[in-house]
């Protein structure tokens, strides 16, 4: 792009192209910016040719990127930071800001951690808002590049230049429904090596490397069975296999609550749930403290909205 290119170039069209980037759907776009389909679809088409390169490509499911696109938007989302660091000096009012923080959480965060955060902002800073993602549509590699402020996770995930600041620690625990026929407190190696589990498949992904204490109880196979009979001591029936798996936590608990299956979740997460329907049983196991806290790039702790929205999420402000 020359320089008079750049000179006669509407900056707004990169925000444009940031939205783009974020939903891949001109549509979605658009209700974000607050602008019509077809505005958004101007916009596109300075930009192409005002940067020389188709940007995005129509496909089944929405909007591909050009490698250059990606670049640029990683770029200019980057420096859009910068100006805003730029402009607001070292101050931020939450009172008067108008701010939005683009956050990646799973069930836990949006369960235990996120509903304090939203109570919290309606009351001191009511210009902010969150953007909420699924978590599995996500990853690090995102926040690596702009495209997330921060993602809720554990710190074998701040890989590369990306920081982890613990929130909160929580225990794993057993959830079986109310009335099960075997399962009951205190809970017993006997009674899990008889019932068969539903077991999330992200655990296993998410904490199995960094707490092998819990590796064998995401296990798909037969280890726990192994290691049930080892603990009571003698060879009793053993259910084989999982009964289920699931890739969401609050699926597992409500699946658990239904039927003869039980599970292995978070404490603070199985205690968000209807209680009257389950049992939150402690472990008969060894059980490690699993620390969650959100995953950043360190860039962005040179924006004091950032920081100000960090140590919220600390419980600091």
């Amino acid at each position: 792009m020359n320089t008079v290119q750049f000179k006669n170039l509407d900056l707004n069209l990169f925000r444009v192209l940031l939205a783009l980037l974020d939903h891949r759907s001109v549509s979605r776009a658009a209700e974000e910016l607050a602008l019509t389909p077809s505005a958004v679809s101007h916009a596109l088409g300075r930009l192409r040719t005002a940067l020389n390169d188709p940007l995005f490509d129509r496909r089944a499911g929405g909007l591909s990127p050009t490698a250059y696109a990606v670049e640029v938007g990683r770029i200019v989302r980057g420096s859009m930071d910068t100006l805003r660091d730029a402009l607001n000096r070292d101050e931020f009012d939450p009172a008067i800001a108008e701010r939005e923080f683009i956050v990646a959480a799973g069930s836990y965060a949006v369960v235990v951690i996120l509903p304090r955060i939203v109570d919290h902002l309606a009351k001191v800073a009511p210009g902010v808002r969150i953007r909420l993602r699924r978590i599995e549509d996500q990853s690090p590699d995102d926040v690596e590049h702009g495209r997330l402020d921060l993602i809720f996770g554990v710190a074998a995930n701040a890989i590369g230049r990306l920081e982890w600041r613990p929130l909160l620690k929580d225990r794993m625990v057993w959830i079986a429904r109310r009335g099960h026929p075997t399962v009951r407190a205190p809970l017993t190696m006997e009674m899990l090596s008889e019932t068969r589990h539903i077991l999330i498949e992200k655990f296993n992904r998410v904490f199995s490397p960094e707490y092998p204490e819990l590796r064998r109880f995401f296990d798909e196979g037969r280890e726990l069975g192994d290691a049930s009979r080892a603990a009571v001591g003698h060879n009793r029936r053993k259910v084989a296999g999982a009964s289920t798996i699931a890739s969401d936590t609050m699926h597992a608990i409500a699946m658990a609550a239904h039927s003869d299956s039980v599970t292995l979740t978070l404490r603070g997460l199985a205690e968000a749930f209807l209680t009257d329907q389950i049992q939150i049983l402690d472990p008969p196991h060894s059980t490690p403290p699993i620390e969650l806290g959100v995953i950043f790039h360190p860039d962005r702790a040179r924006d004091p909205g950032f920081r100000w929205f960090l140590s919220v999420l600390s419980g600091e402000a």
